[in-house]
């Protein structure tokens, strides 16, 4: 699940304000969710143009 930072924090993850990362262990992005540490970054198809509609080959 790919996270960012809202605030700068650190502990058994570490992240600064603004900073995106990917993340595995769904507990702790749970917890920092809950926390309002993080928010979870959707990510575009990569067939999507900016406007998000289907690219054509």
């Amino acid at each position: 699940m790919k996270i960012k930072a809202k605030i700068s924090f650190c502990g058994g993850l570490t992240m600064a304000k603004g900073e995106e990362k990917e993340i595995k262990n769904n507990k702790i992005v749970d917890d920092l969710i809950e926390t309002g540490y993080v928010e979870v970054i959707e990510e575009k198809n990569q067939n999507e143009d900016k406007r998000g509609k289907a690219k054509s080959d």
